[in-house]
């Protein structure tokens, strides 16, 4: 397995990102390619690959007044889904962004998500903020940062 900064030239790795995006969060819910070229343009996405199979996916903004980044996006692979795959991306693009003098990622999530609550709160990160409403009449979230 590998983890890969991808880049526009990685169409079939976008096309893989796009379809886990519709399998993962519907239609409406995931990103489109739009927005997927949009964060591999101007952010930063990474997968984590096996072979050519796309198995985890991490998206990121940058912060401009911090060293900080805001992680957008993250999921595995449906099928994929339960054996690590998801926080060995994490700790790895962790890793990158220290190298890269990121100081914190931040991260909003669903707070009856208890899946992804697990995961980020075993990785380190903590809830800043309850943001009430965040993405529309009763979509809460939490805000969670973690210093890297």
């Amino acid at each position: 397995m590998r983890v890969v900064e991808v880049k526009a030239s990685d169409v079939d790795i976008i096309e893989q990102v796009y379809q886990n995006e519709i399998e993962s969060f519907g239609i409406m819910g995931g990103a489109d390619r739009w927005l997927i070229k949009s964060f591999v343009r101007y952010g930063k996405m990474y997968v984590l690959m096996d072979e050519n199979r796309l198995l985890s996916v991490a998206q990121f903004q940058r912060v401009f007044y911090e060293k900080s980044v805001f992680l957008y996006g993250f999921s595995t692979v449906v099928n994929e889904r339960n054996k690590g795959y998801g926080k060995e991306l994490l700790r790895k693009v962790e890793k990158k962004l220290r190298d890269e003098k990121i100081e914190k990622i931040y991260l909003t999530v669903d707070p009856q998500n208890d899946i992804a609550m697990k995961i980020y709160t075993n990785e380190g990160y903590k809830i800043v903020e309850f943001e009430k409403d965040e993405y529309g009449k009763g979509i809460d979230r939490y805000l969670m940062m973690k210093n890297i």
